[in-house]
Formats: C-alpha cells, structure tokens, sequence
C-alpha cells in the first residue's frame, strides 16, 4: 500500500507540476481536482477539501491515470526519441536542431542541450552501454554523442548523400545503422566512426532500420513498399523483399519472429520466415513509428495527435485499443520504457508525453462528433435527447446527458442539413437540407419514414412541427413557404406561401393558428394556417435579412434578429417593436424564447450566446465557450438548459439558471469568475489576469466549463460548482476541512 501510494504521489506531482510549480495553492484547486480518481492520494486527500471545483471527464482518459509527465525544452517538432536501457534517460531529436537528455523521473534536462550544426535532427537512438547517443540529421551527416562526459563529446559519420531518417545501435553496441533519402542503409563502427558496409537495393527512399533481438539480421524499410532483410556483419541481402509490407517505420517482436510495419493507415503484423500476415491493425492515420512492448504483447504506434496502443493478447485480429490524447500536434514517434511500464511520445508540439502503459487496461473510446458545421439543434420534450443537423449531411441524435449517440448518425441527405426539429410526443425527426428535400425519421430505430417530401426547388433552411404534431412548415430559398401533412407526407392545400425573397426561418403560434416566417428582404411574414391568408401585414425587422424568429408562449409576441447585431421584441397586434436586444457584437442568426416565457436566448457569429429578460429586454447573462460562430439555440422544455450548436463543430448544453444567477458584479465572486475565464497558457484566467484554474494540457481542447455542463465533442471535461461553492481568490484556504 505504501509503494502504491508512492507511484500515485510520485504521478500526481509530475503530471500536474506546471500547475505546482507556478502557483502552490493549486496543488490542492487544481491538481487535485483533476488526479485521478482511483489514485490513492486522490482517495485520500479530496474528501478533506471542500469548495473545489467538481471535474467530470468523457470519452478521454483520466488525467494522471495515462499522461504522467510533459518533457518540455524543445524549440520545435520532436521528431524522435530513445530510452537508456535502464529507462533513467530519454534522448530527443528535434526540428530545433538539437538533442536534448531528459531524466525520466524528474522531467528535468539531464544536461545541456547538444546543437549538431547538421539542420533537423530526424533520429536518435541510445546505445545498449547507456554511453552513447546516435543522432540522423537533415544535412545526412550521422552523429554520435559521449554523454558520460559533462560536456558531450561529439564525433560526425560522413557518407551519406541525403537526409538521414532513421539510426539505431546493435543490441551490443559494436555496429550502428543508418537509413537515409539516399536509398541505402549504411552499418558503422561507432567505436571508430569508419563506414563497415552500405546496402544499397531499396528504390526509393529508406525510412526505417532495426536490428533484430539477437543483433544478427538488419531490417529497413522504404517508400518502395518492401522489406528488405540484411545479414547484419556482412550486409549481404537475405532472400527476397518483402512485398506490401510497409512504408514508414519497422520493427521486431522481442522473440525476433515477428515484423510490424506501418503501411497507409494500418500497422501490418507479418511473421519474417513465412511472410504470413498476422494481424492488420487499421487506424485511421498511422505514421512515421510503431514498436512492440518488451513482453511482445502489446503494439503502440504514432496516429495523428494521438498514441493508439494495441493489446495483442489473446488474439491479434481482434486486438483491442486505446488512443492516448493530449498532444497538441501531431505525434511522430512513441515507444515503450525498457520495462513495458511507460510509452514516451514525441510531437509536432514541442513535447514529449510520458505515458502509463497501463492505462490501456482501460479503453476510452472517443465520443461520436460531427465532421462540420452544426447548423441547427433541437431538445426532445423530456429532455432526454438532441437532435442536431450539420454540414456533413447528417442528422445525430444523442443523449442530453452523456453526449453518447443513442443511434448511428440518420445519413440520407446529399447535401448540408439546415435544420432539424423533434415531434411533440418525441417519436420523429424532421430535417431540412440544401437538397431541396425534407426527411422524417424514426427516433427509435433512426429509420427513414417514408419518402423524402419533395417540392422546393432551391435549398430548404428551415422545417418545424406545429404543436399538436400534425403539419411541418418548411422554408426554402424559393421564396416560399410549404405547410405537409405527417401522417401522409403530402403538401397541404394551403400554399405555397410566398415571400417577396429567400425564406430563412419557419414557425407556428401556440395555438397553431399562425405561421410566421422571415426572408432575405428583412421581412416577417405571418399567414392564417386554415387559409393562408395574410394575418398582418408583413413587419421591417431590418434591411437585410431574418434568418430565425421564435413566438411567446402567449403567442402575442415575436422575437427576431434584427439590425444592428441586435434582435427585437415584436407587439404583433400592435405591429411594432418593443425592445430591441442590444449586446453582440456580430450578427445574430438565431433566436428562442424559453417554454415560461421569461427568458430569451440570442446567438451570435461574435461565438457568444446572450441570455435576456423578455418582460424587460434587460441582459441577464453571457455565455461563452464556443470558439466559433453559433448557429443555434433551443431551450429544454423546463427552461433550466439551452442548447447551442456552432461552426466549431460542437454542440454545448448550458445551465440557464445558475447562469442567470450570477452576480453582475464578478470581480470578488470565484464562481462568477470561473464562468467568464479564458484560456491562457494552460490557466482559466480573470479580467485582470489572476490564476483562477489550472487546466491539463490534453483537457484544454475538450473543456466544458460552467455554466455550460456539457459539450457534445469527441472527448468532454465539464469544470463544475459542487453544492459548497467555490473556495478560491482570498478564500482559498477555507476548501480544507481536514
């Protein structure tokens, strides 16, 4: 118990001393928040505090439970590094020039940082006697460095004619490998610098090179598409290529029976005296590396901004998985510590990732996501699910709580979904799209209900139900507006109503005796639905364009964006606006009323959604987080959550009420203040620059941050407020309790 509380307390310092380092009471309101929550220290400490702020992570690992430490020095992409045998050190090779020593238990530089003079440093790798460490550089030249010395000794293998990608010391450090943009691989005499051999067969370039276990075949691989297997005294070529079997990086089982290679977007499992394939493991980017673990039981590879780790056991075809995420750019190498305990990865982002090898014991898979613009969210009547329409012509619905698909994704649209809107008894889904067409769907089972409604003839940007569920109105830009029957799918007598320019937006009274609808011309139109005559005439919301409108619970009122980055509040019997909502500084695109008719919801292309008071059109709060335009906003039916689709690709559900219940003066309030922080360097900050929240480095693309209490993304971290508040500010030590 005493060394697992150790190991814990040794991870939880290392992987949260950026946060420690520049502030010691984060120790507590930060670090501890984020440990994870099987830790022994976590157990131990977070139920003497109190007042600190809730964490609740989705669809990516527990901080401290995959990443242990961040290595940063680099001034540019680390392309590779290598452990010591005894795991102790790490060697970097980076685009800064330079190869830097790491101390693997500290996190600090070990020395100073070693400058080749050769350009890029592309490749290291340690030798087996700990002594010495190889480097391939971008100039071609081969470097080896002594670093028993206090300042290392560097001597330079000259031979090469191109980039050299890859380098790596036999298991008893009598030979170095050297592959290169030249097509050879080259063996040396490290000891003395003198070139032994130079295997030349390769067409294209060669990437990779490795030894195998008992130091007596060399492996490389090339753009070519082939392995080539080399008797690694003489350099003589043993049998044939092997065909198809990768491209980028290579590697042996540790019994020297099995090949790994990357090729496209997988890594190929090959056994090397039969050439039979063992496994595939695709992936939907692989790159430049892949390596066993020391047992041979697992695979981890380079994949995109994350580390996929495989474990092979019992079964290879059916390996399981676990991407390890937190870079922030592309990963292009990761390999195993000597003892299979740890997975070190080098990035485009200056850093290298120590990660716990274990945590793939664990499988996280990511929260499903859409691939563009959500154009358009709808909330069930119970709350329980979303419904959202995107640019990448799909139809999701989730769960309002998790963010997990409660179906697979409703594709059939061939174009972009504009808008989407949920039934009254919550059984269908209605969808319009940039296909001219109109789709129903089944909540349940995410079948298509009959056949598309067809009879726009331009793209259709809006479609709601009427509230007994009867009829759908639909908006197009050809300037009309079509009323269908549900049940039989068939467009209504009444209609097409027309606009005098495109229709943007679609929506029916209460009592269903109306439909409004606003166009290109800056109009709101409102017809009789029994007749489709006009009900009054058509009001001047501003000299451009209404691109969405939402009726008052009493159906008296209209909300609409208007000019100015403002929207308005409509009398509509008396035809005149009431108040106008002044607070964004870009357009609004859509609006909502909520259910109790208090609160109106705004949202913005200024990434903000603004929350106002519709007796008084006074501003009750500003809600942000999303980092690109908002598209959308629905209200729950209880009025507690809104919902908000954006151009950034995510939805967020937002807590109205806590919103609406901070105070207007946030300066000494820490929960008002956590609310309107922005991300800087790492730190959720105040106006006025003080340190409120220390975020990790692979939560800070994934933060949902009250008041809004989830993000619908691939992964979601919801910073919340327990019952007890927030002790932070001048406050800070009243969180123990002991």
């Amino acid at each position: 118990m005493v060394s697992q509380f150790l190991r814990d307390a040794n991870s939880f310092v290392a992987s949260s001393r950026e946060a420690i380092e520049r502030s010691a009471p984060h120790i507590y309101l930060s670090a501890l928040p984020f440990a994870d929550k099987n830790s022994l220290v976590c157990k131990e400490f977070a139920s003497r505090c109190t007042g600190l702020v809730t964490v609740d992570i989705f669809g990516i690992q527990n901080h401290g439970g995959g990443s242990i430490m961040v290595l940063k020095g680099h001034d540019s992409a680390v392309r590779s590094i290598s452990y010591s045998t005894d795991g102790l050190l790490l060697a970097s090779g980076s685009d800064d020039g330079t190869v830097r020593i790491w101390n693997t238990r500290t996190g600090e530089s070990a020395m100073f940082p070693m400058h080749s003079g050769d350009g890029k440093i592309l490749s290291v790798d340690f030798a087996r006697n700990s002594n010495w460490v190889a480097s391939g550089t971008e100039s071609g030249a081969v470097c080896v460095w002594n670093i028993t010395t206090v300042q290392a000794i560097r001597w330079k293998l000259s031979g090469h004619f191109g980039s050299v990608r890859s380098v790596v010391f036999s298991p008893d450090s009598s030979r170095l490998a050297s592959a290169s943009v030249d097509k050879t691989t080259r063996l040396w005499n490290p000891n003395t610098g003198e070139q032994l051999v130079s295997m030349s067969g390769h067409r294209k370039i060669v990437n990779g090179v490795v030894f195998s276990p008992n130091g007596e075949i060399l492996a490389s691989i090339s753009d070519d598409g082939t392995v080539r297997l080399w008797h690694s005294i003489t350099g003589q070529a043993l049998g044939k290529p092997l065909e198809g079997a990768g491209f980028d990086s290579i590697d042996f089982s540790p019994d020297g029976e099995v090949i790994a290679g990357t090729f496209g977007n997988a890594v190929a499992l090959t056994r090397r005296e039969t050439e039979e394939r063992v496994a595939s493991l695709k992936q939907n980017t692989v790159r430049f590396c892949v390596r066993f673990s020391p047992d041979g039981r697992s695979v981890v590879a380079a994949c995109g901004r994350a580390v996929r780790l495989w474990t092979l056991q019992p079964d290879p075809q059916h390996a399981s998985w676990v991407d390890l995420g937190g870079h922030g750019g592309d990963v292009n190498w990761a390999t195993f510590s000597p003892d299979g305990l740890y997975i070190a990865s080098a990035s485009d982002d200056g850093t290298i990732r120590i990660w716990s090898a274990g945590s793939g014991q664990s499988t996280v898979q990511p929260l499903p996501v859409h691939e563009d613009t959500v154009n358009s969210v709808a909330v069930s009547h119970d709350g329980g699910f979303i419904v959202s329409g995107s640019n990448d012509k799909s139809v999701q619905v989730w769960n309002a709580r998790t963010g997990a698909a409660t179906i697979q994704p409703l594709c059939g649209h061939t174009d972009w979904v504009r808008s989407v809107t949920i039934s009254p008894n919550g059984l269908l889904v209605a969808s319009a799209s940039d296909d001219f067409t109109v789709r129903l769907w089944d909540t349940q089972s995410g079948a298509v209900v009959g056949e598309p409604m067809r009879g726009h003839t331009k793209y259709v940007w809006a479609v709601t139900f009427s509230h007994d569920g009867r009829w759908l109105a639909s908006a197009s830009w050809d300037k009309t507006i079509r009323m269908w029957d549900v049940a039989t799918q068939q467009a209504l007598a009444v209609g097409p109503l027309r606009c005098q320019r495109e229709a943007n937006t679609v929506a029916f009274s209460p009592d269903d005796d109306l439909v409004a609808a606003g166009d290109d011309s800056g109009r709101i139109y409102l017809w009789r639905t029994d007749t489709g005559e006009q009900a009054h005439e058509p009001l001047q919301a501003n000299d451009e364009c209404v691109l969405s409108l939402a009726f008052s619970p009493d159906g008296a009122r209209i909300v609409s964006d208007g000019k100015d980055n403002a929207a308005c509040i409509w009398d509509i019997d008396a035809e005149q606006c009431i108040f106008v909502l002044q607070g964004h500084t870009k357009f609004v695109q859509s609006v909502a009323w909520s259910p109790d008719g208090c609160i109106i919801g705004t949202e913005s292309n200024d990434t903000t959604i603004c929350l106002w008071d519709a007796s008084t059109g006074a501003p009750l709060a500003t809600l942000h987080g999303h980092t690109e335009a908002v598209r959308s906003v629905a209200f729950t039916s209880d009025g507690q959550f809104l919902v908000s689709g954006s151009e950034d690709n995510t939805i967020r559900k937002w807590d109205v009420r806590a919103a609406c219940q901070l105070p207007s003066e946030r300066r000494n309030d820490p929960v008002a203040a956590l609310a309107s922080a922005s991300l800087k360097d790492g730190w959720l900050v105040g106006s006025s620059g003080e340190l409120i929240l220390w975020v990790p480095a692979e939560y800070r693309g994934s933060l949902a941050v009250f008041p809004c209490n989830f993000r619908f993304d691939r992964s979601c971290v919801v910073i919340g407020v327990g019952d007890s508040g927030l002790h932070a500010g001048s406050n800070w030590t009243s969180y123990w309790r002991g």
